[in-house]
């Protein structure tokens, strides 16, 4: 189990530079299984080697580094953020505290790797290639910019079923829970339902919702076209007690600020 009271680290651990934690991601994704339904996905454990995530946990920042997501679109009733996020993408690695910003920089270098995208990709080509527009075989060689960010959700955080929109290509988020306890607050998958179900007030089914476990991530391909639409979200979290920490990755098929532009 990961412990948050470690003193932080400000480098990975001897051995776990960033060839290391790439190549062991990498191994990971390659020997994920690829789900079709309702669209192209995956889900892993053990995405990270284990002293890394333990490092990770360790190292997370405080929350007067984060930024709130959207305060007028994800906040409580008395006007405070439910999600908050630090788009280390963005040049918000400044916001970090001298002892934890080099371990985020070392993280954010890993996780930006074209290699990793690429091997991404590949497994969700299929998918990817409606997306963009270009055949499977295509899509590996299509620009790509990855935007990484720490994310924290609180009590009262909620996202309705959305499909996602451009230029958002793939989506991946890993789950950075101290322990197992809270499994049900995982990402849902949806499928919108027919009209005539949803004239009756029943909009979307939830397919599955991935365990929110320790040290385990998922990866969508998103699509908002008539033959392929990439729904999902997060059920309201109800618990004062519980705090959702993650690290999403969101390949963009143009540069993009996403933190900038849902700051308003």
């Amino acid at each position: 189990m990961a412990n948050r009271n470690v003193v932080p680290q400000e480098s990975p651990p001897a051995g776990c530079g960033v060839d290391a934690i790439l190549g062991h991601l990498i191994e990971r994704v390659r020997a994920a299984k690829v789900e079709e339904y309702p669209f192209q996905h995956f889900y892993i454990e053990g995405i990270f080697p284990d002293e890394i995530y333990r490092q990770i946990c360790t190292n997370l920042p405080t929350r007067a580094s984060y930024l709130p997501f959207n305060r007028k679109r994800w906040k409580n009733e008395s006007g405070v953020s439910t999600r908050d996020r630090l788009c280390l993408s963005e040049g918000e690695l400044e916001r970090i505290d001298d002892t934890r910003r080099p371990f985020w920089s070392t993280m954010t270098e890993v996780l930006e790797s074209d290699h990793l995208r690429r091997t991404v990709y590949e497994k969700l080509k299929g998918d990817i290639a409606i997306r963009l527009g270009c055949s499977p075989q295509a899509v590996l060689d299509q620009a790509a910019y990855p935007n990484v960010m720490l994310l924290r959700d609180y009590k009262d955080y909620r996202i309705k079923p959305h499909p996602d929109g451009q230029p958002r290509v793939v989506t991946m988020q890993f789950y950075l829970p101290n322990e197992d306890s809270h499994e049900d607050l995982g990402t849902s998958l949806y499928l919108r339902l027919p009209l005539r179900e949803r004239l009756l007030g029943r909009k979307f089914k939830e397919i599955k919702r991935f365990p929110f476990r320790p040290n385990s991530a998922y990866a969508l391909a998103v699509n908002d076209c008539p033959q392929r639409q990439s729904y999902h979200g997060r059920e309201l979290i109800t618990s004062s007690q519980t705090v959702r920490d993650s690290i999403i990755i969101a390949w963009l098929s143009r540069k993009a600020a996403l933190g900038q532009k849902h700051a308003a």
